[in-house]
């Protein structure tokens, strides 16, 4: 008998620009950066999606609260463990700026993403596969072609040979064939694997700074110690993440027919300023 009886892999897609911060820091060059993963990679961690998640659905199916609260814990009684398990969202892919030498029929931005982060993709299918008994063979093998590559900056879904990423960026970059990832992506813009130093550093540079300021509105005035900083990831970004669940009857009714009615979720914060907003996309209608 598989140790959870449930698996959800599911996408987010950033609908609007999304801050999920990690508090404020006093040693990052931003004041309220973005979450982050082990590698330095924005990331959303479990406990804010799951958190997120549970406030959308005791709002949007409030008579079967006694269903969320088992599996997604109630507040009121922390000491008892929940049915149900998200995990951290990874990046799967980001948009970013791009220049393109010789096109002729040139993009304004492309996806991009880096061996490292797809790699912590197929670690999380290949455990839950183990885990749930369940299959995701199709997104699994075609990571695996992608990774074949390693060494290489490859286009998916383009012939594109050279590009400048981010204003700064100049990369040399191989057409991958028969590799089709656009029931995810979703998109006519082609996505770029990029060797991990380079990607990193084009990722970074395609997040979003803003500076902010509190007005005393008396005087008219920033207030003082009213500027700071806050980080975003840009719309369109998407994240990858799975819910777990093991073996109940709540568990059973929570999958089937609670939690793959979500569609629209608000995440982190800033939702009075529009941000924020995300579309879930469930991995049995994608993959």
């Amino acid at each position: 008998m598989p140790y959870y009886a449930f698996s959800e892999p599911f996408f987010i897609h950033a609908i609007t620009h999304l801050h999920v911060g990690s508090g404020s820091s006093v040693e990052e060059e931003i004041d309220l950066p973005f979450q982050r993963d082990e590698l330095g990679y924005p990331t959303i961690y479990a406990s804010s999606l799951k958190g997120a998640i549970k406030s959308f659905l005791l709002k949007e199916f409030a008579h079967t609260k006694d269903v969320i609260y088992k599996v997604l814990g109630e507040d009121e009684n922390p000491g008892e463990a929940s049915l149900g398990t998200f995990l951290d969202a990874i990046l799967f892919a980001i948009p970013s700026r791009i220049i393109e030498i010789d096109s002729a029929k040139p993009h304004v931005w492309v996806y991009v993403t880096t061996y490292e982060l797809l790699k912590k993709v197929k670690s999380y299918l290949d455990s839950i596969s183990q885990l749930s008994n369940a299959s995701f063979s199709n997104l699994q093998n075609t990571i695996n072609s992608i990774l074949n590559n390693k060494g290489k900056n490859i286009t998916l879904g383009s012939s594109l040979k050279t590009a400048i990423l981010n204003e700064d960026f100049h990369v040399e970059l191989e057409e991958a064939h028969d590799v089709n990832i656009s029931n995810i992506i979703n998109d006519d813009d082609p996505l770029l694997v990029l060797e991990d130093s380079i990607g990193k550093e084009v990722i970074n540079r395609s997040l979003i700074r803003v500076r902010r300021i509190r007005i005393d509105k008396d005087k008219k005035t920033v207030v003082t110690g009213g500027l700071w900083s806050e980080e975003y990831v840009p719309m369109k970004t998407i994240f990858f993440s799975a819910f777990l669940g093991k073996e109940s009857k709540e568990n059973a009714i929570f999958d089937s027919c609670i939690l793959r009615k979500l569609k629209y979720v608000i995440l982190g914060g800033k939702e009075t300023i529009g941000k924020g907003i995300v579309e879930l996309r469930w991995g049995r209608d994608v993959l």
